[in-house]
């Protein structure tokens, strides 16, 4: 076989083998972008908006707070109440520290600083149950749960509405899995009035 014939041999080959091994992969990867973009419609958002909201439908909790007053004077004390629902099977942990992990443990922060708070939050007496996720007992809520915290109203301070707002942090299981540590915002309002305290 003369040379001009051997290099035309050895080019149809490599040329066959691009063919053979390099469009099955174009047309595989085409076709799996083709599926993934076709299978993840189900999870596209027109708007952010309605992304948020489907976190929100999604969520295990509904969360309310409210004073204990519908009034308040300077230099009185009120009660927050803050009321957590959490969905038939879920359950979330106590204030109380029981893991390394700090996520674990519910914990309340407060944004506004008009009300100074008086001691620590307290809760709903929360009950012993084997958490399978964490595997050992763990002090739990589920249900109706209610945090509550007092505060007081500072003299001098000038009669309007002002809001008291927070985020609780928590963690909900099921006993077979756990959310990842989620915060919920909450807000409620406090009417501040004139006179002296009741």
């Amino acid at each position: 076989m003369s040379d001009s014939r051997l290099r035309k041999t050895v080019r149809l080959r490599a040329a066959g083998w691009f063919h053979l091994s390099v469009f099955p992969f174009i047309f595989g990867s085409g076709l799996l972008c083709a599926c993934l973009i076709a299978g993840s419609s189900g999870y596209a958002f027109d708007s952010y908006q309605k992304f948020e909201k489907s976190k929100k439908q999604n969520m295990p909790l509904q969360l309310e707070a409210m004073p204990d007053k519908d009034k308040v004077r300077p230099g009185e004390i009120f009660w927050l109440h803050l009321v957590a629902f959490l969905d038939e099977g879920w359950h979330m942990y106590s204030l109380e520290k029981q893991s390394d992990d700090e996520t674990v443990a519910t914990r309340i922060e407060l944004e506004t600083q008009v009300f100074p708070p008086q001691g620590r939050w307290q809760e709903t007496p929360p009950k012993l149950v084997r958490d399978e996720v964490m595997e050992k007992i763990m002090k739990t809520h589920s249900g109706r749960v209610e945090f509550t915290r007092l505060f007081s109203v500072p003299k001098g301070l000038t009669p309007g509405v002002y809001p008291l707002s927070g985020t609780l942090h928590f963690r909900s299981c099921d006993n077979r899995i756990c959310t990842l540590p989620q915060a919920m915002k909450f807000q409620t309002r406090v009417i501040v009035e004139t006179g002296e305290p009741g």
